[in-house]
């Protein structure tokens, strides 16, 4: 079994997994991308507690298909449905390289930028309250006078679970010169109610800041590692909640990076007849406009 496959087994499968269970995955392992093989342990985890529009749309993305039909020559392809949750291991990928190529554009902009981790103890239960309250002191922090000299930027939220409880920390990439970490540490440990928090300032002139500071919320293959309990907690906790956010200078310029961005995409790919213009169907609405023809076709 190559290293890789080795990740993937001790990623994907729990201690306590029976062996016939762990044969019986890892048999198709190389026949199932990663992400893939996150989404199967994850719904697997989450029968009988999963509900509502967000577990079936999680459910379909992969399994089903969109079609889209040309309006002028009615040839058709094929596409899988995506569901774009932002936990979903088949889709945030997509989030985090659009947050990449954002902040890559932003730091043509800047001169010092930095890359600051705050972190915060453990706790036993996941919330919304809980990270609208982390999310909160983020915001008091901005409004610290420690956060005068900061120009600019972004912060990530990511959330872990070890064994040891919840873990709430955040990735910021600023626009600042200098900024004294031991202050920093005590003010943050005070707005989380700690005597200090653990801090790091990294000096990041370089790209290998932005897969930290525009990460998932959580890890796929992390999340495919909780019991299906943890994972419902965490999926109801962040429901509606943002954990990306940019402000200052990061702000101002983001409509223009993003048409920017827009302007450089290359257009729709076109029909074999040199159309661009499509209908879109999923499987349930393509099936019944083939019902729907072949009664044409019978009349006529």
């Amino acid at each position: 079994m190559s290293t890789r496959s080795q990740q993937l087994r001790s990623e994907y499968l729990g201690e306590g997994t029976s062996s016939e269970l762990k044969i019986a995955a890892f048999e198709i392992r190389d026949l199932i991308e990663p992400s893939r093989i996150f989404q199967a342990s994850i719904l697997a985890k989450l029968q009988g507690l999963g509900s509502g529009n967000q577990f079936r749309n999680f459910n379909r993305c992969g399994q089903e298909k969109i079609y889209r039909t040309c309006k002028n020559c009615s040839g058709s392809e094929v596409f899988e449905y995506h569901c774009n949750i932002k936990w979903c291991p088949r889709c945030n990928w997509r989030i985090t390289r659009d947050r990449s190529q954002i902040l890559q554009a932003w730091t043509k902009h800047i001169h010092q930028p930095k890359h600051i981790v705050l972190t915060q103890k453990n706790f036993p239960v996941l919330t919304r309250r809980k990270i609208r309250e982390h999310q909160k002191n983020l915001a008091r922090l901005r409004r610290n006078k420690i956060w005068k000299n900061v120009k600019g930027g972004s912060v990530s939220v990511e959330i872990t679970n070890d064994g040891k409880g919840w873990h709430l920390h955040s990735h910021w990439l600023v626009d600042c010169r200098w900024i004294d970490a031991g202050e920093l540490a005590k003010i943050w440990g005070g707005l989380c109610g700690q005597e200090f928090g653990i801090v790091k300032v990294k000096d990041s002139r370089d790209t290998e800041y932005l897969h930290e500071v525009s990460k998932y919320v959580c890890k796929p293959s992390e999340l495919a590692k909780w019991t299906g309990e943890e994972i419902w907690e965490f999926i109801s906790a962040i429901r509606g909640l943002r954990f990306f956010f940019a402000f200052g200078s990061l702000f101002k310029l983001g409509s223009q990076i993003r048409s920017e961005m827009r302007a450089k995409k290359p257009p729709q790919k076109a029909c074999e007849c040199g159309c661009r213009d499509f209908i879109f169907r999923d499987e349930v609405s393509e099936v019944l406009n083939e019902i729907r023809q072949t009664g044409k076709r019978r009349k006529k």
